[in-house]
C-alpha cells in the first residue's frame, strides 16, 4: 500500500501522541494560585449582603506602563543612513484599586487627574547621544540644506501630514492644498516625536474610546488618499515616538565619538506619575507620590560587525575593490577621543552604502568626501531607506516616496522584505539545529548590565566580527538584546497553564522541549523568533473569518485538532507543515523563503466594474486587492504578517476583533497584540508586558539581559516574588484563592485559574453586566473545561 505524507511524519505522530498525553494528564488541575498573598491588607468585607474574609490590593492605584513593541531597533548616529527613525513611545493605563470590596475603575481626564511621564536619566538625546537635528537634509526640494528645518528629524516623516489636529479631523471640502505636513509645515523640536511630545517630560495625552494619534498618509493607488493611520490604541495615556536612546544622562560622558558598548542600556525606566489638573502629583493613603516605572527598550542592531574591519561584508567589499570603508575608519581614528566601536561604526555604514551602489546601482557615494569634518556624503545627504523601500513602520506607504531629495529613488521591495531577504540569502548562519542565528546576530543584544556586553559573555551570539558562535550548539542558549534570554517564550522557568491549542502543543512538545538535535531535555528550551514568524501563522490569520475571537465563533483554524490544521495550512503534507512551522536555513531555507515567497494578502476588495468601489476583504463580490497594491510595504508589520497569540493560545487567549485600526488591522480577522483590549477595556500589554519582553522575563540576577521589566513586575506582585503576568490581586479585592470577591458564591469561588480565564473572555461592555449575568454569559464549565484543555 502506497505511504501516505500523513503516514510518513513520524515527528508528527510523536506530537499527536504528546498532545493527546498532555491532555489527559491534565483532566484535573491545582486551582490554587501561583503566588502567596503575603503582601496584601487583610479585610472582611461584604458581597451580597454576607461578610466575605478577603485581602485588599497593595496599590491604591495601579499606573503600568509598556511600550508598543518588546524594543525598538534603531540607530543612534544618523549621519550616513536612516533604516528606521528613532520613535519610542510611553504608554500608560491607570487604575483605581477596588478597595473593600469595590470594583476597580479605569481613570481618565473625567476623573480630574493628568499623567506626567518622564525616563529616568534619560532626559535628551540629541548631542553626545545621537546624531539626528544636527545632520542635514533637504526637506524642502530646493537643492540646498541650510533652510530652517532642513535635517533628517524633519526628513523622514514629511510623508505624513493631518488636516487640523491629531484626531483624525478633515474639514469639510478640504483638500490637498489644505494639508499639514509633519517636518515641513510642523517642525519636530529637538529631542520630541514627531508629535511634539519631548523627551525630557511632560503629560501623556488620552486617546478615548477610538484611540489618537491620527497622522495621514497616501497609497500606491493615485485614487486612495488621506489614509487615516491611528498610531495609538483606545483607552491610552501616551507619549509618542520619544527619540530615546540606550544612553544615561549620568555615565554618557564625552562627545558621541567616544560611545563603546559599555555605554549600553537598553532597558531603559520610563516613569509615570499621577497629577491633579493643577500639575500637583497625588500621593496615596500612606503619603506615597503615586509613580511607577516601566521598560522602554531601545538598542541599536549590530551592522557593524559584519560590515566593518575583519567582518565578512568588509573583506566582501574589499576583494571587490571598494575602498570607501576603509577611508573612513582610518578617518574616525585620527580622533583622539574616537573609540573603536565608533569608528568601526561609520566604516560600517559607507561599507553599506557602497555595496549598494555596486550591486544594486545607485549613487549614495558619488558626493562622498573623505577628509570631510561634517557632510561626508556631501550635497547627497543621510540615506534614507524608506525613499525607495515601502515602510509601514514609518507610515510610508508609497514607493518611491514623494519628495526624496538628494539622490534617484526607485520603485524597490518592501524595507523589512529587502533586508531580511537579502541577509537569510548572504549569511544563512544555522546553529547546530540549522536555525537561523542570523536573528539574533543582527537584532540587537546588548544586555543590560554594561560587563556582559563583550566577547566574554558566554551567552553573547557572535563575536566582534559576526561569527556565530552557537554554529554547534543551540542559539536559544544565546542571549542579548529584544527577545532570546529574556522573553516568557524563551524562558525555561515558566510554568503551565500554557493555555494551548493543538498548534501551541505541537510548539511546546516537538520545539520547545527539544535541544537542537531534536532530542528530548527536561528544562525547556522555549522557542526562536522563526517559530512565530511562520508561514503557517500567517496562513492561519488568512483562513478567519471571525465574528466573536474570545470564543472563536465564525470561520478558523486555529481551535481545531492538529491533523485538520495541518490539512488547511499544508494541504495535509505533514513534512512541509513541519518545515514552515520550524524553519531551518538547510537546504530547502524555509527561513529565506518566508520573505522570498510571501503572498501578498487580501486587503479589499473592488466591486467597480470601473474606477473603484471599495469593500472589506471578505465582500461576497468583487475583485481582490491585496496589501501589495496599495502599500510599499505590503502587510510587513501589520496584523495581517504578524503573529498572534491565538496562532499557539486557546481561546479566550487571544487577540480582539480587528477593524477599528484600519488597514493596521482588517474586520473579522484578529487585530495586533499591541492594539488588543480585554475586560475593562484593558490593554493585553497592561497585564502582560510588550511583545518580546512578557511576563515573566527570564530572571538571572546581574547576568539577565533584561533586569528593568523583572522589576517592573514586582511593583504589582501580591507576595514580592512573583514576576508572571499582573494578577486580579492587583486592582481587586480577592479571597484566599486570589479571585476577586465578586464571584463569591458562583463556582469561579475557588479556582483561580477559572477566573482568569473569565477575565479572558470578557470584553469591551462586559464589566457591565450583573455578577449573575456574566456567570450565565461565560459559564465555569466552559472556562474549567479550557483550563484543562490548555493546561501544557
Amino acid at each position: 500500500m502506497k505511504q501516505t505524507t500523513w503516514g510518513k511524519s513520524a515527528l508528527l505522530a510523536g506530537a499527536l501522541a504528546l498532545t493527546t498525553t498532555s491532555l489527559a494528564a491534565s483532566s484535573s488541575y491545582d486551582k490554587n494560585p501561583p503566588f502567596k498573598l503575603t503582601n496584601l491588607k487583610s479585610d472582611t468585607v461584604k458581597v451580597n449582603g454576607k461578610k466575605v474574609e478577603a485581602y485588599g490590593p497593595v496599590n491604591d492605584v495601579n499606573l503600568f506602563i509598556n511600550y508598543e513593541l518588546g524594543m525598538h531597533c534603531v540607530g543612534f548616529e544618523m549621519s550616513y543612513c536612516c533604516v528606521i527613525p528613532p520613535y519610542n513611545s510611553i504608554q500608560s493605563q491607570a487604575i483605581k484599586s477596588g478597595t473593600g470590596g469595590t470594583l476597580p475603575s479605569l481613570l481618565t481626564p473625567n476623573d480630574n487627574v493628568k499623567m506626567y511621564y518622564y525616563t529616568k536619566d534619560n532626559s535628551y538625546s540629541e548631542g553626545n547621544k545621537m546624531r539626528y537635528w544636527g545632520v542635514l537634509k533637504d526637506v524642502d526640494g530646493n537643492g540646498r540644506m541650510d533652510d530652517p528645518g532642513d535635517n533628517v528629524a524633519n526628513y523622514v516623516w514629511k510623508h505624513l501630514f493631518i488636516y487640523k489636529d491629531l484626531e483624525g479631523t478633515k474639514p469639510e471640502g478640504a483638500t490637498k492644498k489644505d494639508r499639514i505636513y509633519v517636518g515641513k509645515d510642523i517642525k519636530v523640536p529637538i529631542d520630541s516625536g514627531p508629535t511634539g511630545k519631548h523627551l525630557s517630560g511632560g503629560y501623556l495625552e488620552y486617546s478615548g474610546k477610538d484611540g489618537s494619534n491620527v497622522v495621514f498618509t497616501d497609497t500606491l493607488v493615485p485614487a486612495v488618499t488621506d489614509i487615516p493611520l491611528v498610531l495609538t490604541a483606545s483607552h491610552l495615556w501616551d507619549a509618542l515616538g520619544l527619540p530615546l536612546t540606550a544612553f544615561n544622562d549620568s555615565t554618557r560622558r564625552g562627545s558621541i565619538r567616544s560611545v563603546t558598548e559599555r555605554d549600553f542600556q537598553p532597558f531603559q525606566k520610563s516613569t509615570v506619575q499621577l497629577h491633579d489638573l493643577n500639575g500637583k502629583p497625588i500621593v496615596d493613603k500612606e503619603g506615597k507620590l503615586v509613580e511607577y516605572f516601566g521598560t522602554n527598550p531601545v538598542d541599536i542592531p549590530n551592522c557593524y560587525a559584519c560590515h566593518s574591519r575583519s567582518g565578512k561584508a568588509a573583506e566582501m567589499a574589499r576583494a571587490e575593490g571598494l575602498k570607501q570603508s576603509d577611508k573612513e575608519y582610518a578617518y574616525w581614528k585620527t580622533y583622539p577621543d574616537e573609540s573603536e566601536y565608533m569608528a568601526r561604526l561609520s566604516e560600517a555604514s559607507i561599507n553599506i552604502l557602497s555595496l549598494h551602489d555596486a550591486h544594486h546601482g545607485t549613487t549614495f557615494l558619488s558626493n562622498y568626501n573623505d577628509k570631510a569634518s561634517s557632510s561626508r556624503l556631501g550635497k547627497t545627504g543621510e540615506i534614507n531607506c524608506a525613499d525607495c523601500h515601502g515602510d509601514n513602520v514609518s507610515g510610508n506607504l508609497q514607493e518611491p516616496r514623494p519628495g526624496a531629495t538628494g539622490y534617484k529613488t526607485v520603485k524597490a521591495m518592501p524595507l523589512s522584505e529587502a533586508i531580511h531577504g537579502f541577509h537569510l540569502a548572504m549569511v544563512p548562519m544555522p546553529d547546530g539545529g540549522k536555525r537561523s542565528q542570523a536573528c539574533q546576530s543582527c537584532h540587537p543584544t546588548h544586555f543590560q548590565d554594561p560587563k556582559m556586553n563583550d566577547d566574554t559573555n558566554p551567552f553573547r551570539v557572535t563575536d566582534r566580527y559576526g561569527e556565530g558562535r552557537f554554529s554547534k550548539g543551540d542559539i536559544r542558549l544565546s542571549g542579548g538584546g529584544c527577545y532570546v534570554r529574556r522573553d516568557a517564550h524563551s524562558n525555561p522557568e515558566a510554568k503551565p497553564p500554557f493555555f494551548l491549542n493543538d498548534y501551541g502543543k505541537y510548539q511546546l512538545n516537538e520545539v520547545s522541549m527539544k535541544d537542537e538535535k531534536g532530542k528530548k531535555v527536561k528544562e525547556m528550551r522555549g522557542l526562536y523568533c522563526t517559530n512565530c514568524h511562520t508561514k503557517v501563522a500567517q496562513k492561519m490569520y488568512e483562513l478567519d473569518d471571525l465574528s466573536a475571537p474570545n470564543v472563536l465563533e465564525g470561520k478558523s483554524v486555529r481551535g481545531k485538532t492538529l491533523k485538520e490544521i495541518i490539512k488547511a495550512v499544508s494541504n495535509g503534507d505533514a513534512k512541509h507543515f513541519n518545515a514552515i512551522a520550524d524553519p531551518k536555513t538547510d537546504a530547502n531555507n524555509e527561513v529565506l523563503k518566508y520573505y522570498t515567497e510571501h503572498k501578498s494578502p487580501v486587503l479589499v476588495k473592488n466591486v467597480a466594474k470601473k474606477g473603484l468601489d471599495l469593500k472589506p476583504w471578505n465582500h461576497p463580490t468583487g475583485g481582490e486587492v491585496p496589501y501589495g497594491a496599495a502599500s510599499g510595504g505590503n502587510d510587513w508589520w501589520l496584523s495581517a504578517s504578524e503573529p498572534h497569540c491565538a496562532d499557539c493560545h486557546i481561546a479566550p487567549f487571544v487577540e480582539s476583533k480587528g477593524g477599528q485600526y484600519f488597514p493596521i488591522d482588517q474586520p473579522n480577522k484578529l487585530s495586533l497584540y499591541r492594539y488588543s483590549k480585554a475586560h475593562g477595556d484593558l490593554a493585553c500589554q497592561t497585564c502582560h508586558e510588550s511583545s518580546h519582553g512578557l511576563y515573566s522575563t527570564r530572571f538571572d540576577g546581574e547576568r539577565s539581559v533584561d533586569q528593568t521589566t523583572h522589576e517592573q513586575a514586582l511593583q504589582y506582585s501580591p507576595d514580592g516574588e512573583y514576576a508572571g503576568p499582573v494578577t486580579c490581586a492587583a486592582c481587586h479585592t480577592v479571597n484566599d484563592k486570589g479571585v476577586p470577591v465578586q464571584l463569591a458564591g458562583t463556582k469561579y469561588e475557588k479556582d483561580y485559574w477559572a477566573s482568569v480565564t473569565l477575565a479572558h473572555f470578557m470584553r469591551s461592555g462586559d464589566q457591565k453586566l450583573s455578577v449573575k449575568a456574566l456567570v450565565k454569559k461565560y459559564p465555569y464549565k466552559n472556562s474549567t473545561k479550557i483550563v484543562t484543555k490548555g493546561w501544557k
